[in-house]
């Protein structure tokens, strides 16, 4: 078996050599796996409004679509620049949208999130709320884009350096994980990409961080026989 975990490559409607890029992780990497977890802030903002599909991220669209068609298990882990993807996600390209996902991998239980609802604070209780949603409905995609194009400068950063402290608080919430019964825990939204091994063996934990796709290079997969694992793709603009 092998699983692809990846997340934070942040597209936007600029980003045609990033876009390129994606489309052919997606396609040769993903592609290549059983299961596939896009692992949340794949686009930098997305507004699911009625199955539109903003025409820059159509390419990466139809790439999921196509490996779905192929075989491959999608999941989509919702991220905190992402609000009601699901509804097209599932119809159009055959993924599975979730908020958080847990699941058995060859006798290992795994827990699996973007996980920014544990560090996001009111800032993404206020964005993902039912209300906000709505506005969003009523100005409808393009509207709503630009003012996210315009919000962004204040809200996000896309480029973020190693926080140790970050780090630390991602650790500590996926070791609280691994105490509760899980085997693996693997996060996102941090850009801090990790890997901790708690003890060895059969018995053997561990937690990851997906990390920054572009900063780093990292994603993390998982296969038979050598478990789970942080990795570095070659792929250049």
């Amino acid at each position: 078996m092998k699983i692809v975990f990846f997340s934070d490559t942040h597209l936007d409607a600029t980003d045609e050599g990033k876009t390129r890029i994606v489309e052919t992780f997606i396609r040769e990497v993903c592609g290549s796996a059983d299961i596939a977890f896009l692992m949340g802030d794949i686009f930098e903002f997305y507004h699911g409004h009625r199955g539109y599909i903003y025409p820059w991220y159509k390419r990466v669209i139809d790439a999921i679509r196509d490996i779905t068609k192929k075989g491959t298990a999608v999941y989509f882990l919702e991220g905190n620049h992402e609000f009601g993807v699901g509804g097209f996600l599932e119809s159009y390209a055959g993924v599975k949208c979730v908020h958080t996902m847990t699941l058995d991998v060859e006798g290992k239980r795994l827990f699996v999130s973007h996980g920014d609802e544990f560090v996001g604070g009111a800032v993404r209780t206020i964005l993902k709320a039912a209300f906000t949603g709505w506005v969003m409905d009523f100005l409808g995609p393009r509207l709503t884009w630009k003012v996210a194009m315009v919000a962004r400068i204040f809200l996000s950063r896309k480029e973020k350096p190693y926080n140790r402290h970050v780090e630390q608080l991602f650790r500590d919430f996926a070791r609280k994980k691994l105490d509760d019964g899980f085997d693996a825990v693997i996060l996102a939204h941090s850009h801090v990409p990790d890997k901790v091994d708690y003890g060895s063996g059969e018995t053997g934990k561990v937690y990851l961080n997906t990390g920054d796709f572009f900063a780093g290079s990292t994603y993390v997969c998982y296969e038979t026989g050598k478990g789970f694992n942080l990795k570095t793709h070659a792929l250049k603009i």
